[in-house]
């Protein structure tokens, strides 16, 4: 894949996913979207240290002459990540916010099947100390419809990463 390859793929993906969080009108902590770019717009941070060559001479009134040679200074300067690295924090990002979280229901879902508790259908319920009701419910339907969305995406994320990793081909 090819650098045009690669930006026209992220810009792609940034089009779909952004696309779509806005249909689904997502609360600030649902937006997973807002802080993965705002990473990317950030950049880099790259170390540059700066020397003021020259030799001076200071005339102290306690100390006498001294003759100074160079002065240097540590700034950090903010430079943008490449294409790759670009697509490869929002994989990295998706992987955490999208698929990441369908593997723990998963998990937690098959503990609490293995804890034979004879009041649990398979149903999640979430709350919080506000609510007097769930404030969401994941079914065994639903959960297994995520995990194989989260599986179908976890592969896609795989093959973008095998075509990053190949060697770019030389144009001629």
């Amino acid at each position: 894949m090819d650098e045009d390859d690669v930006d026209a793929l992220y810009d792609q993906l940034v089009t779909i996913l952004t696309s779509r969080r806005d249909e689904d009108e997502l609360q600030g902590r649902d937006d997973y979207l807002t802080p993965i770019l705002a990473e990317i717009e950030a950049g880099k941070a790259v170390q540059i240290k700066l020397k003021v060559p020259g030799e001076r001479e200071i005339v102290d009134p306690v100390a006498g002459r001294r003759t100074a040679s160079s002065s240097s200074a540590d700034f950090i300067q903010r430079q943008d990540f490449s294409g790759r690295e670009k697509l490869e924090i929002l994989l990295r990002g998706i992987e955490t916010s999208v698929v990441a979280p369908a593997r723990m229901a998963v998990e937690i879902n098959r503990s609490l099947e293995e804890l034979d508790v004879d009041e649990f259908d398979g149903t999640l319920h979430f709350g919080n100390d506000v609510a007097n009701a769930p404030t969401r419910t994941v079914t065994p339907a639903e959960l297994l419809a995520t995990s194989m969305d989260a599986s179908k995406l976890e592969s896609l994320i795989s093959e973008i990463r095998t075509e990053l990793a190949q060697p770019r081909e030389a144009t001629v």
